[in-house]
């Protein structure tokens, strides 16, 4: 058909943000660290870095509710946002189909939210 886009050549990646001379490095793609839309909520610094991954993991994919973020110590207002945020966040996520994501995470590492939103934007039942 016409209107489809051409196949992808590769599928979409993560690749790493890094900074030379003290100055971040252009690379092709969409930037999903902070203070982005697509930014993790769930601090390192508070979770540990795998553990905040898959706080993240669970939130985006709707099984983390309220009342578990009320367990993890958000207050109500926190998480009334997080709620909001999830719901902006998942409406967002075709825009990302078929571009590769920027993070901090070393393209090694096996903890990195943006491997979340590769497979969401561009797995069955995403629409443009």
């Amino acid at each position: 058909m016409a209107d489809e886009p051409p196949p992808l050549q590769r599928p979409p990646r993560r690749l790493r943000k890094v900074r030379r001379g003290g100055v971040a490095v252009k690379l092709p793609g969409w930037y999903v660290g902070r203070p982005s839309l697509f930014a993790n909520p769930f601090r390192p610094e508070r979770f540990g870095h795998a553990r905040s991954v898959e706080l993240h993991r669970g939130w985006i994919e709707g099984r983390l509710s309220a009342l578990g973020l009320g367990r993890l110590g958000f207050c109500p207002a926190e998480v009334d946002a997080l709620l909001r945020l999830r719901a902006r966040v998942r409406a967002a996520l075709p825009h990302l189909a078929g571009l590769d994501l920027i993070c901090w995470c070393p393209v090694t590492s096996r903890w990195c939210h943006a491997d979340t939103l590769l497979r969401l934007a561009n797995g069955p039942g995403v629409r443009s």
